[in-house]
């Protein structure tokens, strides 16, 4: 399997797209650096100013890993690659586990690349901003690398199972849209929720009105999206917000996507 690792990624080297990805990470990662600076100079204080630069990475990993997955790993049915790997003696498990190794070194690199871009400014900040509470930065570190984990995990088993390139690429870009934008929705809810706020209702003779909610309990599925959808989750990291089941299911999604995946790939005809 090591030799399938090292061949993903030495072409993972070769490929335009992976290096467009890491190029979008500077300006991702200034920004969201930018961001904690400009709180700061507005006077916020406390430890959570790290969050922004440190965890801002899970708001687009998703999204990022749907375009190298789809257009490189999709490549692999298009040029013949995984027929001819199983030929050459690799087991199917070897094969997709490859792949899903490869995806989680592709998805490191690029949070490293996040990371460098904002590294000048790091002694400023390390001198400036409170330390963060240890424990929350434990968690929410962990918690964004079983993030990534699972988002690679998604991807790998779409691009084991959908042969046509250009239908995994737009599977994979829509489904992260997806996520992203019921997130969203999410948050807003749950902040509605849990704040109180204003909201547009239409009465009864069609008029449109304004009414405001008191702050209340969220509903139980709120509350899931809330804790498991992995935008939620970067939100909360990088507010320095995380809690023992936000990690458990991406580790459970990481398990049951890995899992499925494998099994349906193993009885897959690959032509």
């Amino acid at each position: 399997m090591l030799s399938l690792i090292c061949s993903h990624l030495a072409r993972l080297r070769r490929t335009p797209v992976f290096w467009m990805a890491a190029l979008a990470m500077v300006p991702m990662g200034l920004g969201l650096c930018n961001s904690a600076l400009g709180d700061f100079e507005q006077g916020v204080a406390g430890g959570l100013l790290w969050g922004q630069p440190l965890f801002g990475f899970g708001l687009v990993i998703g999204l990022a890993l749907a375009v190298v997955f789809g257009l490189f790993f999709g490549a692999e049915y298009a040029d013949g690659a995984i027929r001819n790997k199983l030929v050459a003696g690799h087991s199917r498990a070897a094969v997709y586990l490859a792949a899903l190794l490869s995806g989680l070194l592709a998805a490191l690199a690029l949070y490293v690349v996040y990371l460098l871009a904002w590294l000048p400014r790091l002694g400023w900040m390390v001198k400036n901003f409170p330390a963060p509470e240890p424990r929350a930065l434990a968690m929410c570190l962990a918690g964004t690398a079983l993030l990534i984990a699972g988002q690679c995990s998604l991807c790998v088993m779409l691009s084991m199972l959908i042969q046509r390139r250009s239908l995994l690429a737009v599977v994979l870009i829509l489904l992260m849209v997806a996520l992203i934008f019921t997130a969203i929705q999410t948050q807003d809810a749950w902040e509605t929720a849990v704040n109180g706020g204003m909201q547009m209702m239409i009465d009864e003779a069609g008029q449109q009105k304004w009414v405001f909610h008191e702050p209340g309990q969220t509903g139980a599925l709120t509350a899931f999206f809330h804790d498991a959808l992995p935008g939620c989750q970067a939100y909360r990291y990088m507010e320095l917000d995380a809690a023992p089941r936000m990690l458990a299911y991406s580790a459970a999604l990481t398990v049951v996507t890995t899992a499925l995946g494998l099994a349906l790939f193993r009885r897959k005809d690959i032509k």
